[in-house]
């Protein structure tokens, strides 16, 4: 904001011309302070150090360790439960035999209690007109206190206990269970520990694999060995498969027998044969035998061999000797061991599957067990310290010592602590100079409204626009006629909306400059109604005029038009209903008016939206005006949206309602979103100081009195059907009429 600092200089001038000023706050200040220093009764302060033991606290959970000191916050409750009245009270009761007259109220009025350093100390002191009470309320206090630590301790142990008590039982009985799952789980899965049998799993696993190893090396030695010695039958003229049973015949003596009757037989049929045909009796009982001997012999080398005979020829009857029939033995040794050992192999390897079966569930048993471990140690834990808090808290009941102590006992004060009066003598001369000075100061800069037209223009920096008189309600009232018609006064207003409004044509080349912004620096300026009556004279000038209100905040123009507030622009913007269904329009067809509609939560979004940028350009189309009143420039940042999509802003600064700082503000505001800013225009100036510029105003053409009554006696003296105002006092009317809702907006605000 621009603004002339303030130098020595300056405060030199400000002295010489307001000296009487300051010398009187400077003289009263110090006359003040002299006399409430002389007529100040003494007062006198002792102070006591009380130690703040808080490890011998109380901590209900048993798994919660005690702090080592207080912090910040327990502190400041130590201090308010030690200054509360409960506590005072105690302490006055034991004084009321020495000092009757002592009340609670005074004691905690006169009472302070603050923090040594960083220290877990308390400093108690205690400020008396009598050093004698003051020592002695603050030994009862002192008493006091170290009494209600203790009480406090015995109090939070047997709290605790009682706690302990209750929760003991629950976490014996989780114990318990948690035992119990343990129990169950050995006994379903047949094991006392996982780790163990994991080891003892893994053992038998490596035995069983080493065993089936060996195993297997010795059944491929039997086998090599086996077939060796089928080899050696086959050598021996023997059929290997056949060897064993022929040899195990060989050695039956019944089947000898049977075999040398069956060659017997057979050698008479060879010999009779040759001498008879096969036709003849002899021969055919020949054949019968050795029919009848061959089912003897199968019969008895099935009852010999079992299921073996089909590899044996039962009409070799060649006996076996020696050799062959230590061959037939090593082989049925050889063929037993080897059907011993795949049988042991074939048990292992079911063993081995058995094993890694069992193997592969350790890791679950592991788990679940460590579970079930775990818990029972937490549960464990947890009643033993339930049990060693109770022994420890019984034992703090049972204390007499208090965790408190008084460091250093209070003293009798000698010297008073108020007042001192060299000090405040001294601060009486200082802050009733600097008092002074600063009165007198702030009588030249305490005032920072908008004072005159040419302050405002200055602040701005921006092109007048128009300067619109300021309107006050007895003023109108005491000229207006029984019909209403425009008063004097009411048509400088119309004709400086008139200037504005023909203003406005100049901004820019044709349709360059279609939609406006009308902002200011705060509330109550005018610019709602300066807006409204504008939308009004522009459409009298033949415009089609759209006037939207796009202060959603706190609208006023339905107001104005006393039409509902139902929907409106925030309707158009969040909806889908077509934008002429929410316009208002007046009997000439040119004036089209949208109000703001229901507020939204957060109009910002809606005036940022994509939608309002269409809004504008279709309406940018359709009027050739339009106007759009927002709010306030600074506090919200509704009007900063509206600013950057219209052609251009203008700036409403209304005399002694802006401030200098406010309009400063709103200018920077204004340049940092880099719209376009059309000008300034100047509300509410008195023309008791502007004359200068309603000079032209108040001088009627011709003498006329301006009411505009059709004798020739109104602007251009033509009257135009008794009309006045070049034929247009039916605009005066309006604009009249607005004047009323204007003064009735002022008188609430």
């Amino acid at each position: 904001m621009p603004e002339r600092g303030t130098d020595l200089s300056d405060v030199g001038r400000t002295l010489r011309k307001r000296w009487p000023s300051a010398a009187a706050v400077a003289t009263a200040v110090f006359a003040g302070v002299s006399f409430s220093t002389v007529t100040q009764t003494p007062d006198y302060q002792s102070e006591t150090l009380i130690l703040l033991d808080k490890k011998t606290g109380v901590s209900i959970e048993p798994t919660v360790p005690l702090q080592d000191g207080y912090t910040a916050k327990d502190l400041s409750t130590e201090i308010q439960i030690l200054q509360s009245r409960s506590l005072v009270s105690k302490a006055v009761a034991q004084l009321e035999n020495s000092f009757s007259n002592l009340s609670v109220e005074d004691v905690v009025r006169n009472l302070s209690i603050r923090q040594a350093g960083d220290a877990d100390v308390l400093i108690v002191s205690y400020t008396d007109r009598d050093p004698e009470r003051a020592k002695a309320v603050l030994e009862a206090l002192g008493n006091t206190y170290v009494d209600y630590s203790l009480e406090r301790q015995r109090s939070e142990a047997t709290n605790a206990i009682g706690f302990i008590k209750e929760q003991l039982p629950e976490a014996q009985k989780e114990l318990n269970q948690s035992a119990s799952a343990i129990r169950e789980f050995r006994e379903k899965n047949g094991i006392v520990d996982p780790d163990t049998h994991a080891t003892q799993v893994v053992s038998i696993k490596q035995s069983l694999e080493q065993q089936a190893r060996d195993v297997e090396i010795a059944l491929n030695r039997t086998q090599r060995k086996y077939q060796e010695l089928r080899l050696q039958v086959s050598k021996a003229g023997q059929n290997p498969d056949a060897a064993l049973p022929a040899a195990i015949l060989s050695q039956d003596t019944v089947y000898q027998q049977l075999a040398t009757q069956l060659k017997e037989i057979e050698a008479k049929y060879t010999e009779e044969s040759s001498r008879f045909y096969d036709t003849h009796p002899v021969v055919q009982n020949l054949l019968r035998q050795r029919e009848s001997m061959r089912q003897l012999l199968q019969y008895r080398s099935q009852r010999v061999l079992g299921s073996a005979v089909g590899q044996v020829d039962i009409t070799d009857v060649s006996g076996y000797g020696k050799i062959q029939q230590d061959l037939a033995a090593q082989l049925l040794e050889v063929e037993t061991e080897l059907a011993a050992q795949s049988s042991q192999l074939q048990s292992i390897r079911q063993a081995q599957a058995q094993v890694e079966n069992n193997f592969e569930k350790i890791p679950t048993l592991q788990q679940a067990y460590a579970d079930l471990e775990r818990e029972f140690k937490v549960k464990s834990e947890a009643v033993n310290r339930f049990l060693e808090k109770l022994q420890e808290l019984q034992i703090s009941e049972a204390q007499e010592i208090a965790p408190w102590q008084i460091l250093e006992p209070p003293y009798l004060p000698e010297n008073p602590v108020s007042p001192n009066i060299k000090r405040n003598l001294l601060l009486g001369l200082i802050a009733g100079g600097l008092l002074g000075i600063g009165a007198a100061i702030l009588l030249e800069r305490t005032d920072q409204r908008v004072k005159g037209v040419e302050e405002a223009k200055e602040l701005t920096g921006l092109p007048t626009l128009a300067l619109v008189p300021r309107v006050s309600a007895p003023v109108i009232e005491s000229y207006r006629g029984q019909n209403g018609e425009a008063i004097r006064y009411g048509s400088a207003f119309t004709e400086a909306v008139r200037s504005l409004g023909l203003n406005l044509r100049y901004l820019g080349a044709k349709d360059e400059v279609k939609t406006l912004a009308f902002t200011s620096s705060t509330p109550s300026e005018g610019k709602s109604t300066l807006t409204y009556n504008l939308a009004r004279v522009l459409a009298e000038l033949g415009h089609r005029v759209l006037l939207v209100d796009a202060d959603m905040r706190k609208p006023t123009v339905h107001q104005m038009i006393k039409q509902p507030n139902a929907l409106g622009l925030s309707s158009a913007i969040a909806t889908d209903r077509p934008w002429r269904q929410l316009i208002h329009a007046d009997d000439s067809g040119k004036l089209h008016i949208m109000t703001s509609g229901p507020m939204p939560p957060n109009p910002v979004v809606l005036l940022e939206s994509q939608k309002m940028s269409e809004l504008l350009q279709e309406w940018r189309q359709v009027y050739d005006y339009v106007l759009l009143d927002t709010t306030p420039i600074l506090g919200v940042t509704d009007a900063q949206s509206v600013a950057t999509k219209v052609d251009s802003v203008v700036f409403v600064a209304a005399i002694e309602r802006a401030t200098r700082s406010t309009v400063f503000q709103s200018m920077e505001i204004l340049a940092r979103t880099r719209c376009h800013v059309a000008g300034l225009v100047v509300n509410m100036v008195d023309s008791e100081h502007e004359s200068y510029y309603y000079s032209y105003y108040y001088s009627p053409y011709g003498g006329g009195n301006g009411n505009g009554n059709g004798n020739g006696n109104g602007h251009n003296g033509n009257g135009h059907n008794g009309n006045g105002h070049n034929g247009n006092g039916q605009m005066d009317d309006a604009i009249s009429r607005t004047q009323d809702i204007l003064n009735d907006l002022f008188r609430r605000n």
